[in-house]
């Protein structure tokens, strides 16, 4: 690991970030690097995209009529506000179902309008809620499409799984049988591999057409609608002020992203033909922001105008209980060739 970021007082380091990132071309070469980037790590919510690929693969996102907008919840970490929820509702009504199908667990909404709801006992906690939501209704669209049957659709055993086990080890480049399972916080499995790895597989989802055979072309037609997807609908794969959001809109086109639970978040950039992990090892995301901007402005990638929308929105500056400016976080890195 190497120091990502500092976080400053009185003009002194109060708290460093530490951790890793890695940059990978299509051809899968380690184009620039902080830290170790063969640390192997959990991919979670990162995935998503790639545990899509069922859904438009099997033909389940067309015989159901899935939406643009439906295609980047099923790549989401959302927020489970009303805009998710009525979503999700529409997604499963296309299957005939209820938000009862959904094995996801109902945690404590993002939204904060929601989450106040939530506490005050106006509205019951449900599976929409849910930041998996949208994953899991893909995943049972895709089982009720090839005629398989939606119990148990998140065990490892059961063929929709078994197929996203496939796809992750072909856009990371790793054999299945070395890729390290674990159980994510809405009981689907999870992924480790190294930080490289899901470099690796975002160029893919930015550039499926001009990766090598095996390592995801076959799968560009899917990988170019979530990608377009997710680009053309940020607010559905996180949330209205998310930093994913933010980066997406700010990006107009130029990037597409999503994080992933312990401070990942993975970058792909279509025009570079280049994908980016990042890792912030005490699993905050706190100064995400700063670093994002920093790797990206190191590679030669952002306009200034981008890097100020973001930064603008997720603002660096830390502020006290009067407003007061009393600290700043600031990336402390530089990119290895």
């Amino acid at each position: 690991m190497t120091r990502l970021a500092e976080v400053t007082r009185g003009g002194i380091v109060e708290s460093v970030h530490d951790g890793m990132i890695a940059v990978v071309d299509v051809d899968g070469r380690l184009v620039a690097s902080a830290g170790d980037p063969d640390a192997v790590i959990f991919y979670r919510s990162s995935a998503k995209p790639f545990q899509a690929i069922p859904v438009i693969e099997s033909g389940a996102a067309d015989r159901y009529g899935f939406t643009p907008a439906e295609l980047a919840l099923c790549c989401a970490s959302h927020h489970g506000s009303l805009m998710h929820q009525s979503q999700v509702t529409g997604m499963l009504a296309k299957l005939d179902l209820d938000p009862a199908a959904l094995q996801c667990g109902a945690p404590l909404p993002a939204d904060s309008d929601e989450l106040g709801r939530v506490l005050d006992g106006v509205t019951p906690r449900s599976p929409l809620h849910c930041d998996c939501s949208g994953k899991h209704s893909g995943m049972i669209a895709t089982a009720l499409h090839l005629g398989l049957p939606i119990d148990g659709y998140l065990e490892i055993d059961h063929p929709i799984q078994q197929r996203i086990l496939a796809v992750m080890a072909e856009v990371c480049r790793d054999p299945a049988e070395q890729v390290v399972l674990g159980t994510d916080g809405c009981s689907v499995p999870t992924f480790a591999a190294p930080v490289r790895a899901f470099a690796q597989s975002y160029a893919a989802l930015a550039a499926p057409e001009r990766t090598p055979e095996g390592a995801g072309r076959q799968y560009a037609d899917a990988l170019n609608r979530l990608r377009e997807a997710m680009i053309a609908f940020p607010e559905n794969v996180s949330g209205v002020g998310a930093l994913v959001a933010t980066i997406m809109r700010a990006g107009g086109g130029d990037f597409v992203c999503k994080s992933g639970a312990e401070g990942l978040i993975c970058i792909g950039v279509p025009e570079a033909g280049l994908g980016i992990a990042i890792r912030v090892a005490d699993g905050s995301f706190r100064s995400h922001a700063p670093i994002v901007v920093s790797t990206l402005e190191q590679l030669g990638l952002i306009r200034p105008e981008q890097s100020d929308a973001i930064l603008t929105a997720h603002s660096t500056q830390l502020r006290n209980h009067n407003g007061r400016h009393v600290g700043d976080i600031r990336a402390a890195f530089e990119l290895q060739a």
